[in-house]
């Protein structure tokens, strides 16, 4: 019998059943298809919030850093899902912005009894990101912002090691040009529990092939640059833009809305292609 525990859920389903349903993710979709080979079309991202906001606050963050005038000719955003209710105080800034609104977290890091850091919660919210992405795509790539993008970190690692969820096309053979499901990590950083850290660099032997995008805030003091970096060495290739604010969605002008647009061009020019397959 296997045992319990948190990150229980990142072992590889071995029951027929399990099998079964990650075979059946992969199936083609003809509709999917048609929209896909639209030549008009725009890339898709499920957007993952931060630490105990919404995803609607997210939208609102998004809003009022003008993405949508800055990329909307490129991408559609979709903020969702929620992640679970929120089991501790809400931050200041969060909650004097933003006071009427129910607040989440992808997992609250607790202690166990032998002082190991647990993530509470995260099983269940590997669910809600699944079932968004198989319920409300197809999606091209997943974008988070702070606990986020750290979550987005783990989906795409278990993704390469697995085969599973929204990352789960990093497992198989495919050129290093393939329209891969890409992440955006916008103030994010690696998840720092045992289990986190085993699957990372199990990941890394995988030798996955996910484009990553990483916007860093050079004056972030919630999440620090250095973090951040790190998280972007874990990946193959990553992408960095950078720009001068701190912990926030931020405002893309000058140099970094150029590496920004660029990275979702060349990812819209994969799935330009004539004769694509398109697998969900």
């Amino acid at each position: 019998r296997m045992a319990r525990g948190p990150f229980t859920c990142l072992r590889t389903p071995t029951t027929p059943l399990a099998r079964l349903r990650v075979r059946s993710r992969y199936r083609v979709a003809t509709a999917a298809v048609v929209e896909m080979m639209d030549p008009a079309r725009k890339l898709r991202v499920l957007c993952l919030h931060s630490f105990r906001t919404s995803s609607s606050i997210l939208k609102v963050q998004m809003e009022i850093a003008g993405w949508e005038a800055s990329l909307g000719d490129l991408v559609e955003f979709t903020c969702e899902p929620d992640g679970n209710p929120a089991s501790g105080d809400i931050p200041k800034e969060v909650s004097m912005f933003f006071p009427d609104d129910q607040y989440f977290e992808w997992w609250n890091a607790m202690k166990d009894e032998d002082c190991k850091t647990e993530y509470v919660g995260i099983e269940k919210s590997f669910g809600k990101v699944e079932k968004s992405w198989e319920t409300r795509g197809p999606f091209d790539g997943v974008l988070g912002f702070s606990q986020g993008a750290t979550l987005t970190t783990l989906l795409a690692a278990r993704g390469a090691v697995e085969g599973w969820g929204p990352f789960g096309d990093a497992k198989r053979e495919n050129e290093v040009d393939a329209a891969l499901t890409f992440a955006v990590c916008v103030s994010g950083m690696l998840a720092r529990n045992r289990s986190a850290a085993d699957l990372y660099a199990a990941a890394e032997t995988s030798k996955s092939k996910t484009p990553t995008l990483h916007l860093i805030g050079d004056a972030d003091r919630v999440m620090p640059p250095g973090l951040s970096e790190r998280a972007a060495s874990h990946f193959e290739n990553a992408k960095i833009a950078r720009h001068a604010r701190g912990h926030v969605i931020p405002k893309l002008e000058g140099e970094t809305l150029h590496m920004v647009r660029a990275f979702f061009q060349a990812e819209l020019a994969k799935r330009k292609t004539p004769g694509e397959n398109v697998l969900l």
